[in-house]
C-alpha cells in the first residue's frame, strides 16, 4: 500500500528537507564571501549525494512495493435512459443578459463580461455521472465561456465555428441527487444559449485507464520504454505531482513547496524556448538540458519539456511593444503558417526546419545521456495566442507532423514520449504521432474541482486509448474530486509564478492555499519524487 511507502520514505523525506535548508543557506549567503559559498555549495551538493544514493537503494523496493492493484471507479446510479431539458429563457440571468428570438428560437444572448450569469436550477434524483449539453451559437469563432456547479467551474464550453445553434458538451460531471445550480460564467463571453440538455453519463469506465497502445516510435530506447510502461501503470490509481520550476533542484519552488509539505514533486516542467535559434542569437545561455539530465539521473525523477518557439529572426516584429523574447506569441511574430505549411513561403518554412533541427541536437543530448522526456511541443494551439495557433487546424497539424517525422526518423530522437496539447479535439494531429493527451487549466482563484468534463475531452479527443495529463495549471486539484469524478489526471504540472510562487520568493495562497497544497502532497492517491520507483530499471513485464 502506499502509506506503507510513505513511511519507508521518512528518512529520505528528512534528508530532503535538510537538503532544502542547506540550498536554502546558500542562496542567502552566497554574496559574503567566495570560500564561503564553496564551502556551502559542496556542503548541499553533498546532501544532494546522499539524498540520491538513498533514492537509488530504496527505489528497488518501490518496484514492487507500491500498490498497483485497481482503484475501483465510483459507480454511476443514473439510469441509462435519463433525460431532462432546461430552457435558457427559464433561466436566472444577469442584466448583462437578455432575451432575443430568431427562427423561432428564444434564446438568451450573453454573458459577455466576467461578472454576467446565466444560471438553471436542476434537481437531480441519483447521485451519479451527466452528460452536460449546452445548446449554444457565436457570431465569432472560438468563443470559450465556463460552466459552474452550485458557483464552481468544472470546465469550459465553447463554439468552434460560427453558426447555427449546436452542441457544446460537458461530460462525465458527478452530481449528487438534490437541487443543483448549473451556470454559465462569462469568459470570452459573446455565445447565445438556447437550453441545457441533460443524460446519463457513459464515457469512463475501466478500460479508460487501461492503456494498450505503444509508443508511437517503435524504435523507442529502453528508458523511454520503462518511464511509459511506469505511466500505463500507475494511470487511474495515482496522479504524479507536478511543477514548472526553470532551474531544476536549484528553483525556489521546490524549496518553498518542500517546506510546505514536506515532499517534492514528481514531475519536472521545464521550458526550453532558450535553445530556439532567435534566443540563442539574442544571448540566450540555457541550462535547462543540464536540469533536466540532474532530475532524471540523479533526482530519479521525471522531466516534461515545453517549448514556447521564439520566432525565426528574419520574422520577429522586435519593437518596443513585441521584443524578440516574446516573439512566441502571434503579436510578436511575422509567421504565417498557413502560407508556411501549403507551400506559399519556402523561406519560413525553411527557417522553422532549422529551428527543430537545433532543438533535437539539445534533445539529443539527453537521448544520449539516457534521459527519456515527456515532449510537449506547439501547445495550446487552438487558443489562437501563439503563432503556431495563429492559422488553421489543418497546417497546424501538419507542422506537428513534420516536427514528429523529422526528430524521430531524421534525428532519431528515441527518448520522446509525445504529448499533443492543442486543447482542442479538432485539432489532434492523430494517434500514430501522439502518446499523450494534456490540458491546460487556469480556471481562477482557490478551484479544486476536477474539471472532469475537459478530462472526458481529452479521452474523446483519440479514437484509441491515450494517457491523459493536466500539462499546465494554476490551482493544485483536489485528489478527493479527481479519484470521485473518475477523472483521474495522470500528472498535473503547476506553473510557476505566480500560481506557485509570489515575486519568484514566497508560497502564493492567491491560487492553492497552503492546507490543500499539504493535502495534494500526502495524498494516498498522489504520488511524490520519494516514493516513484526506479524508473531506470523499471520492470517491462
Amino acid at each position: 500500500m502506499k502509506n506503507t511507502v510513505k513511511k519507508i520514505c521518512a528518512l529520505t523525506a528528512a534528508l530532503s528537507v535538510a537538503a532544502g535548508v542547506l540550498a536554502g543557506c546558500a542562496d542567502k549567503d552566497g554574496g559574503t564571501t567566495t570560500e564561503t559559498q564553496t564551502q556551502t555549495e559542496a556542503v548541499t551538493e553533498m546532501t544532494y549525494a546522499e539524498i540520491d544514493a538513498i533514492y537509488a537503494e530504496k527505489r528497488t523496493e518501490y518496484n514492487t512495493a507500491l500498490d498497483m492493484s485497481d482503484y475501483p471507479l465510483t459507480p454511476n446510479n443514473v439510469s441509462a435512459d435519463y433525460s431532462a431539458v432546461y430552457e435558457a429563457e427559464d433561466g436566472t440571468f444577469s442584466e448583462g443578459c437578455r432575451l432575443e428570438e430568431s427562427g423561432g428560437v428564444i434564446y438568451v444572448a450573453g454573458p459577455n463580461q466576467q461578472s454576467d450569469t446565466l444560471a438553471f436550477k436542476v434537481n437531480i434524483e441519483h447521485d451519479g455521472f451527466y452528460d452536460l449539453n449546452f445548446i449554444s451559437k457565436t457570431d465569432n469563432t472560438a468563443r470559450v465561456n465556463f460552466a459552474a456547479v452550485d458557483g464552481e467551474k468544472i470546465g469550459e464550453i465553447g463554439c468552434v465555428e460560427a453558426g447555427a445553434f449546436t452542441d457544446s458538451w460537458l461530460k462525465n460531471v458527478y452530481l449528487t441527487a438534490g437541487e443543483h445550480e448549473i451556470s454559465i460564467i462569462a469568459s470570452w463571453g459573446y455565445m447565445q444559449y438556447d437550453r441545457l440538455e441533460l443524460t446519463c453519463s457513459t464515457l469512463i469506465n475501466d478500460d479508460t485507464y487501461n492503456i494498450t497502445a505503444s509508443l508511437s516510435n517503435p524504435n523507442a530506447d529502453d528508458r523511454t520504454k520503462r518511464l511509459y510502461k511506469f505511466l500505463c501503470d500507475v494511470y487511474g490509481k495515482y496522479s504524479l505531482t507536478g511543477q514548472f520550476a526553470d532551474e531544476g533542484r536549484k528553483s525556489s519552488e521546490i524549496e518553498k513547496i518542500r517546506n510546505a509539505t514536506g515532499k517534492e514533486f514528481a514531475v519536472l516542467g521545464l521550458d526550453v524556448s532558450g535553445y530556439s535559434l532567435c534566443s540563442v542569437a539574442n544571448g540566450s545561455d540555457s541550462n535547462t538540458v543540464e536540469y533536466a539530465y540532474d532530475w532524471y539521473i540523479n533526482g530519479g525523477g521525471i522531466v516534461q519539456l515545453c517549448w514556447h518557439w521564439t520566432t525565426p529572426v528574419e520574422y520577429c516584429v522586435n519593437d518596443q511593444s513585441n521584443p524578440w523574447y516574446s516573439s512566441f506569441y502571434k503579436e510578436g511574430s511575422k509567421l504565417e503558417l498557413d502560407k508556411i505549411m501549403n507551400g506559399e513561403d519556402q523561406a519560413g518554412y525553411d527557417l522553422l526546419m532549422k529551428d527543430i533541427d537545433a532543438m533535437s541536437e539539445q534533445l539529443a543530448r539527453l537521448r544520449d545521456a539516457g534521459v527519456p522526456v515527456i515532449w510537449r511541443p506547439l501547445h495550446e494551439a487552438s487558443g489562437g495566442w501563439f503563432w503556431w495557433g495563429n492559422c488553421s487546424a489543418e497546417s497546424y497539424i501538419k507542422l506537428w507532423n513534420v516536427m514528429y517525422d523529422k526528430m524521430t526518423n531524421e534525428h532519431n530522437l528515441t527518448n520522446l514520449i509525445w504529448e499533443w496539447n492543442g486543447q482542442d479535439p479538432t485539432w489532434y494531429p492523430g494517434d500514430e504521432t501522439v502518446d499523450i493527451v494534456s490540458y491546460d487549466i487556469y480556471a481562477g482563484n482557490h478551484v479544486y474541482t476536477s474539471f472532469s468534463g475537459t478530462f472526458a475531452e481529452c479521452v474523446e479527443s483519440s479514437s484509441e486509448r491515450k494517457l491523459v495529463a493536466l500539462s499546465e495549471n494554476g490551482c493544485v486539484m483536489d485528489p478527493d474530486n479527481v479519484m470521485r469524478d473518475n477523472a483521474r489526471w495522470l500528472f498535473w504540472g503547476t506553473w510557476s509564478d505566480p500560481f506557485t510562487l509570489k515575486l519568484g520568493v514566497v508560497l502564493n495562497e492567491e491560487y492553492t492555499e497552503k492546507d490543500l497544497l499539504i493535502k495534494a502532497y500526502n495524498h494516498e492517491r498522489t504520488l511524490t519524487l520519494d516514493e516513484l520507483p526506479d524508473l531506470k530499471n523499471y520492470p517491462l513485464d
